[in-house]
């Protein structure tokens, strides 16, 4: 068996799953403490001055020293006995280092209270109240520090010296507060009706955890106090550990835990405040706290199979003994393998806590003499007083002593006996196993000879002992013998079994260190530039595109770089943007036909207005004579009775005429009022035809069809146009009889006046005929019809007139 008593080629600080999981905390709590301060700085140099920045800010910045000393107690592998470990300096920089985790760490509480108290809004009345916390937590934090200063004179004193336990909760009451004070924000953010039944009142208050929130306020709130309630909840699990699952997924889960408080309180917070937080951070954090978590959980995943696969080499197994002979003048030993030769196992059993033998012979150990020595509750010898576990941490032992096999008791429990015969010493342990705790049970018995010479003897070692991380008495840790502090003693040969596990460890975590440094180095440089390449350069174009769309610019198309998710989207705004385009021009086009639609609609309001206006003058010129020459004319026939009948029939056939007259003048001045109540054509050539035929006693024969209602303009045309005609048949033709055909349907009509008088040269009329075909033809222009004439002397004549719509 090859002994040492310190192996320089390996290093003081061996990495591990642990130490990496606080590595992976330290970077993120590094890199937020770092954004959040500059944040903050930049607010203060502007005026803006927001105290949860600066205390989220201070939060960070006490993790980072409390994360990386509680790394170096967890690299040095040890640290649940004391804060150093045989292969540590106690009186180093990185061992002295470790017990100020506590006081930075306590400083995360005091901030997190103060930002309870003050985040997203102030509470009202709680003045008094804050002072008297934050002065009893200021008073806590002295504490711990005033702890770690003895702490760190305690090692440098090679001994093992621990903070008071009723002083170990005291964060996580702080911690309990603060989520405490959240709740109270989210009440006051997010007010509930007052019940007079308690019950209804309970129910109510709890659903605001659930209930939507109102506002931004009520829903930071909530958020913050879910993020404080995790710490409290991880804590009180490591109290009560569920033994169904390894420890290595409470680990992960554990590391997982924090990465998600860092990052959650981080943005739940810049989430909040307005408008100065980009998203490339929010996107850059979140993948850089996943990137550490899955390097994380990667080195807790292979940590099992791996320590599985540590055998430690040397290590005693059943049967073996082991002989440590002193050495002449330099008062040191020797160390061989032996017969192994145990005794009968006898004696009293010592009590549980240890106890002092007395020797009835002088015991040489290192060049003394001890006439008294004290067996531990291990089966440890020492022999300065009763041996703990402690004292092996420190260099080579606090104080002389004999290691058998420095390992935990079984649940089980453990019997030590001891017995003196002939000039020997027997120290036998021998742990009380079931079943369950075979795997560590062992039986141990020390010899101890008056002439100073050591035998153990190993009767029951379990085969390939389990070694656990950060538990150096799970398996074997010291098998040997030490002067302890004595500097003119000999060597101590010790073997060390749980520094050679670490070292093991170490070989294959350490290179995960360069790993997670790079990456994380790469992820802060690259994650940035892969999300603005993919993401924020097509987000940064469509809001441009937006942006130009809303200034006017209604033809603007981003181009589609990517078919993803942001592809479909920019996509859908170019077809938004294209049928937007298309929808004004659309709606321009109408607006057009409206404005168009009310010109003439206007200019059709003009011509109305006109036409009442020569309605008026019309009634008030002409109407007002022809009504007068009517009444004088209807009285001519009375006074005119001596007269010669032909005379008399004269006089009374201007007075027809003249009503005639009056008549047409009143219908004439009814059509200029309301051209739109005219009534169907049909119906007003009959009553033309009725009084031409009982005014003038010509015959018309009649063939009038109408199938569909046309426009007034069209009616009033067509009217007139037969009227003319007629007039034009009782003035020039001869005859006295005429044909009109009318026929109407829904897009054309045609009329058709003849007679079989003597006709006319339409080309070569007089002064009147021409006028009066002109007229016609001018209103058949004015609905766009067509009129025809076709007549010649002595061959009568029709006028024609057709319009299509």
């Amino acid at each position: 068996m090859n002994w040492v008593t310190a192996d320089t080629a390996d290093p003081s600080l061996l990495w591990n799953p642990a130490a990496i999981s606080y590595l992976s905390q330290l970077l993120l709590a590094v890199v937020l403490a770092t954004y959040l301060l500059r944040r903050a700085f930049a607010n203060s140099r502007q005026d803006r001055f927001e105290p949860a920045t600066w205390l989220l800010a201070i939060l960070m910045l006490s993790l980072v020293p409390a994360l990386f000393t509680s790394m170096l107690r967890v690299l040095t592998g040890g640290g649940w006995l004391s804060y150093a470990m045989p292969w540590s300096d106690p009186g180093g920089l990185a061992t002295l280092a470790m017990p100020w985790a506590r006081p930075f760490g306590a400083i995360a509480p005091l901030a997190m209270i103060a930002l309870a108290y003050l985040f997203p809004k102030p509470l009202r009345g709680v003045r008094r109240e804050m002072q008297v916390v934050t002065f009893f937590l200021a008073g806590l934090i002295a504490a711990e520090t005033a702890i770690a200063v003895r702490a760190d004179i305690a090692m440098i004193a090679r001994e093992a010296w621990w903070r008071p336990q009723w002083l170990a909760g005291w964060m996580h009451l702080g911690m309990i507060w603060a989520a405490i004070v959240f709740w109270r924000q989210l009440r006051a953010a997010q007010p509930i009706d007052s019940q007079r039944d308690t019950r209804k009142r309970l129910l109510s208050r709890l659903a605001l955890l659930w209930r939507p929130a109102p506002s931004r306020e009520a829903k930071v709130a909530r958020a913050f106090l879910f993020l404080t309630v995790l710490p409290i909840l991880h804590t009180a699990a490591l109290f009560f550990p569920d033994e169904s699952l390894s420890n290595f997924p409470f680990d992960i889960l554990i590391c997982w835990l924090v990465l998600l408080q860092l990052v959650g309180l981080t943005l739940v917070l810049v989430g909040y405040l307005p408008e100065r937080t980009t998203f490339l951070f929010k996107l850059t954090i979140i993948g850089f706290a996943v990137l550490l978590a899955a390097v994380n959980g990667a080195a807790w995943v292979v940590a099992p199979a791996y320590q599985e696969q540590f055998r430690a080499p040397d290590l005693p197994s059943s049967g073996d003994a082991l002989l440590f002979v002193p050495r002449g003048g330099d008062r040191g030993y020797a160390a061989q393998p032996t017969v192994f030769l145990p005794e009968r196992v006898r004696g009293p059993v010592l009590a549980s806590d240890g106890e002092r033998i007395d020797l009835p012979f002088d015991f040489p150990f290192y060049g003394r003499m001890y006439d008294h020595v004290y067996v531990g509750a291990l089966g440890t010898i020492a022999f300065g007083r009763v041996p703990h576990p402690v004292d092996a941490a420190f260099d080579d032992g606090s104080q002389p002593a004999i290691y058998p096999m420095l390992v935990e008791l079984p649940e089980s429990g453990t019997q030590i006996t001891a017995v003196i015969d002939d000039e020997r010493l027997v120290v036998t342990r021998r742990d009380r196993c079931d079943q369950k705790d075979m795997s560590r049970c062992y039986r141990i018995q020390t010899i101890l000879h008056s002439d100073g010479r050591i035998a153990m003897q190993f009767l029951d070692v379990p085969q390939a002992p389990r070694f656990a991380m950060l538990s150096p008495l799970e398996a074997p840790w010291l098998i040997g013998i030490t002067p302890g502090r004595q500097t003119d003693a000999g060597s101590a040969l010790l073997r060390d079994h749980y520094r050679i596990f670490m070292v093991h460890q170490d070989r294959l975590f350490a290179p995960f260190v360069l790993f997670i440094l790079l990456t994380a180095l790469a992820a802060l440089i690259g994650l940035p530039l892969i999300f603005r390449s993919f993401l924020l350069a097509p987000l940064e174009r469509l809001m441009n595109g937006i942006r130009r769309y809303r200034e006017g610019d209604s033809d603007t198309q981003v181009p589609v770089a990517f078919s993803d998710e942001i592809g479909f989207l920019i996509e859908s705004f170019n077809a938004l943007a294209r049928e937007q385009t298309a929808l004004t021009r659309r709606l321009e086009d109408r607006v057009a036909d409206r404005v168009s639609e009310i010109a003439d609609m206007t200019i059709q309001s003009t011509k109305l207005e006109e036409r009442a206006r020569l309605s008026a003058d019309l009634h008030d010129a002409i109407a007002q004579t022809l009504a007068s020459a009517a009444l004088h004319a209807s009285a001519l026939p009375t006074r005119l009775h001596q007269l010669a009948p032909s005379d008399r029939e004269a006089a009374e056939q201007v007075a027809r005429l003249n009503r005639h007259a009056l008549s047409e003048m009143r219908h004439l001045l009814s059509e200029l009022r309301d051209e739109g109540e005219q009534g169907s054509l049909t119906h007003r050539l009959s009553e033309l035809v009725e009084s031409f035929t009982r005014l003038h006693a010509l015959k018309v024969e009649c063939d009038i069809h109408e199938t569909a209602l046309l426009p007034p303009e069209v009616i009033a045309m067509f009217y007139r146009v037969a009227q003319e005609s007629l007039n034009n048949v009782l003035k020039h033709s001869g005859v006295s009889e005429v044909e009109l055909v009318f026929d109407a349907m829904e897009d054309r009509a045609l009329l058709s006046v003849s007679d079989a008088g003597r006709g006319f040269d339409p080309t070569a009329g007089g002064r009147r005929e021409r006028l009066g075909l002109s007229i016609m033809r001018d209103r058949a222009a004015t609905i766009g019809a067509t009129l025809e004439i076709d007549s010649a002397p002595q061959q009568g004549c029709r006028v024609t007139m057709i319009w299509f719509r």
